[in-house]
């Protein structure tokens, strides 16, 4: 347990770094919110489409370990809508809850899938990256829709049902960079003499500048009485969604590897993006922002000892 914290520990070592950072303004102000743009629309893009370019295919465990994620998903999310409808909260504090539940913070995922189990964790976790990106986007856009409405914060109504789901899809630079990657190598025609080089080397500097990003993210001052609401969407996201993959992967046979990497997408923090989606949708975005905050610290405990039962009993 202690060598296991030690080889996780440095990935949070650098969320501390940047949350430093940012809170004495170094470099400069503005300077890290530079380095978020850079990260999602250029390196994470990289490293996504690097790693999904490299996936083999024609590994037949491969879609049993898709259905044990998307149906781990959907067991978070029936949890989360039934706390919600328990606690009886509003439409806006529902969707938001549902994002801190099952939402997920890949650039983490992807760190700490590097950090323990190598290369070929990582490969993995961009495998499941790319199986879960494009589901969860589609889902809360949908789900929100239908919660509050297509009403953006000022509470007018915004793009239709149809518009909506596909501009999550398309400008979303995380899935665009999936589907190259992993059509181009279903094509056969991955690597890319010169542009897969570039790629490599632009993906090698993607996950510490990410993790530094994702620290200088969090907001300390957004952290108010969240109550049962944080409890609840918390437990789905720490305690449901790690529990149902752990039982998945024992009913299906899927152990080893692909099993310790699949828990990883259900024990870290929610991702960031969730606070633009719940000012976008209408949902509570400062509710949100508390969240975030909350997970990613709270991720700092869960993280090492859901890895360590999984090792336990996954392996």
């Amino acid at each position: 347990m202690f060598s296991l914290s030690l080889t996780v520990l440095p990935v949070f070592l650098l969320l501390v770094v940047g949350a430093v950072c940012q809170r004495w303004r170094f470099p400069m102000d503005g300077f890290w919110s530079g380095v978020d743009k850079l990260s999602y629309w250029v390196l994470f893009p990289a490293l996504l489409f690097h790693k999904t370019s490299q996936i083999d295919f024609s590994n037949p465990m491969l879609p049993t370990y898709a259905l044990v994620l998307l149906l781990s998903l959907v067991a978070a999310s029936l949890f989360v809508f039934a706390s919600a409808r328990w606690l009886k909260v509003k439409a806006p504090t529902a969707s938001s809850m549902l994002q801190a539940g099952v939402r997920f913070n890949t650039f983490i995922v992807l760190a700490l899938a590097g950090s323990l189990y190598g290369d070929e964790g990582l490969v993995l976790a961009a495998l499941g990256a790319s199986v879960l990106i494009p589901s969860i986007n589609v889902f809360l856009v949908v789900s929100m829709v239908l919660m509050h409405g297509p009403t953006g914060e000022d509470g007018t109504r915004t793009l239709s049902l149809p518009r909506l789901v596909s501009g999550a899809l398309i400008r979303n630079p995380l899935i665009v960079s999936i589907a190259l990657g992993s059509g181009l190598n279903l094509l056969g025609w991955t690597p890319i003499v010169l542009v897969s080089d570039v790629i490599g080397m632009l993906s090698q500097a993607a996950l510490p500048l990410v993790l530094l990003a994702v620290g200088a993210s969090v907001r300390f001052e957004t952290i108010r009485s969240v109550g049962m609401t944080f409890v609840m969407s918390a437990l789905a996201r720490f305690v449901v969604f790690p529990l149902v993959i752990g039982v998945l992967c024992w009913w299906f046979g899927v152990h080893g590897l692909p099993a310790l990497v699949a828990v990883l997408f259900a024990v870290v923090p929610t991702a960031t993006s969730g606070y633009a989606l719940a000012r976008q949708l209408g949902g509570d975005a400062e509710r949100m922002s508390a969240y975030i905050t909350l997970q990613t610290l709270l991720s700092v405990v869960t993280v090492p000892v859901s890895v360590w039962l999984s090792q336990l009993y996954l392996s």
